[in-house]
């Protein structure tokens, strides 16, 4: 087993489920990635957990070193980005965010950032038995000279141990708001 699927068939035996992973096309000019698990938590609290990308991602897989830099704006056009004081990245850029259902970004994860290519990063939440199907996809195309099909299994890996992560994550608990007077 690659090292980077062991962490989701770890995350979905944690999760109860059986897992569906890693790469299932790849060419020379693109991929598909597929990442598939149930959780035993509704929609709306696997939503909240996605939403806070900072608090489940790896701090390995940054460039400040620190998750809790990256910051997501759930809006068209919005940004998942990553600031601080020295620099900042911009990983994606929000096409679709359908809360609790569905989270579509546009960008070039890893190490395809400083390449001519384009990535499709789909992931949905679907209402099954008492908790969430979570597919994540994510499709790259470019050109051949790019060689995406020997990139592929990287990205996997890299997305593997988000996947992972992301199954087990608990978003910390929203801060009590006071009444707001009329």
């Amino acid at each position: 087993m690659r090292g980077g699927l062991l962490p989701v068939a770890l995350a979905a035996a944690l999760a109860g489920a059986p897992a569906m992973s890693g790469v299932v096309a790849r060419a020379p000019d693109g991929f598909t990635i597929v990442h598939q698990a149930w959780v035993g938590r509704p929609p709306q609290a696997q939503w909240d957990a996605l939403v806070d990308w900072g608090g489940w991602w790896a701090d390995a897989h940054t460039v400040s070193g620190s998750a809790r830099n990256i910051d997501l704006d759930l809006e068209a056009n919005g940004e998942l980005e990553e600031e601080w004081e020295d620099g900042e990245v911009l990983h994606a850029t929000v096409l679709r965010a359908l809360a609790p259902r569905q989270l579509r970004l546009s960008g070039a994860f890893g190490p395809l950032q400083a390449l001519p290519v384009s990535g499709v990063l789909d992931i949905v939440l679907a209402p099954e038995r008492e908790g969430t199907r979570i597919t994540l996809s994510y499709r790259v195309g470019g050109p051949p000279s790019a060689d995406l099909a020997r990139l592929a299994p990287d990205v996997d890996a890299l997305l593997a141990e988000g996947f992972a992560r992301l199954l087990v994550h608990v978003p910390p608990a929203a801060e009590p708001r006071e009444p707001q007077e009329d």
